[in-house]
């Protein structure tokens, strides 16, 4: 087992291995094989919930790696390859930061992240374009490009894609009240997804954006009653079963009234 918070002293022991193993890459006193080995035998056991401590050495990596483009896609995509979970949690991390000037550079990796076998892994690979606790991501900077890119994560054939599509810019319209709208738009198409696992996770977004924003989430559902589909029912039911709603008992009875 690692740190658990960025404060625990092990942290910095972590943090200052891992930049170490990576100036000897630079400096090429080891061969990509041997950092990849060490960054999995320094990781090991960490846990990845919450995400504090693994965002927060994504982000040391990454501020070092900026200075050098070449070895910053080397190394992430050299870590996406680990069969460690948690050296590809880091991967996203990073991936997040590099992201933030060049997204389009690492959409493809991005996208691949999302696919991930470990859900741990796919939820952080989901928020790669997303503001994150002490930054502006991708979106901040290109959000004309990030949401194409949030349209056809929407519409992929992959169901763990069209998953991270709901997750992908929560972060970022809790913080922009006006791009709110706008995702909600993005997202609707999911309301009639084949697989429960994305109209779910959907709801589980509907459900964070109406803690922000409780009458944009039931004008949402009520511009949708007509026709409602059997997807879209689901989800709002599932969207309706929770606090936010219940602070609003007379515009909560009246939506379930209609489902």
């Amino acid at each position: 087992m690692g740190p658990e918070t960025s404060d625990d002293p092990s942290f910095t022991t972590l943090r200052a291995q891992l930049l170490a193993e990576l100036e000897r890459l630079r400096h090429e006193q080891s061969s990509p094989e041997e950092f990849l080995r060490a960054a999995g035998e320094a990781l090991h056991g960490l846990p990845l919930y919450p995400p504090a401590v693994i965002r927060a050495l994504g982000a040391a990596l990454a501020d070092d790696l900026d200075r050098s483009p070449a070895l910053a896609v080397d190394v992430t995509l050299g870590l996406m390859s680990s069969p460690a979970r948690e050296v590809r949690a880091l991967a996203a991390t990073i991936l997040s930061r590099l992201a933030r000037f060049q997204p389009g550079m690492w959409v493809e990796p991005g996208r691949h992240l999302v696919c991930d076998e470990d859900w741990e892994v796919r939820d952080l690979a989901a928020r790669v374009f997303d503001l994150q606790d002490d930054f502006e991501g991708a979106a901040g900077f290109h959000l004309e490009f990030v949401c194409d890119v949030l349209r056809q994560w929407a519409e992929h054939a992959d169901e763990r894609v069209r998953r991270a599509a709901t997750q992908a810019l929560l972060g970022f319209a809790a913080a922009n009240p006006p791009f709110r709208p706008r995702l909600l738009q993005l997202l609707a198409p999911l309301l009639n997804d084949p697989q429960e696992y994305v109209r779910h996770s959907l709801a589980a977004a509907l459900r964070v954006l109406g803690r922000a924003d409780a009458e944009l989430v039931f004008g949402f559902i009520e511009a949708r009653l007509d026709p409602l589909t059997d997807g879209a029912r689901e989800v709002f039911r599932l969207v309706l079963d929770h606090p936010f709603a219940a602070r609003h008992p007379e515009r909560k009875a009246e939506l379930f009234s209609h489902l």
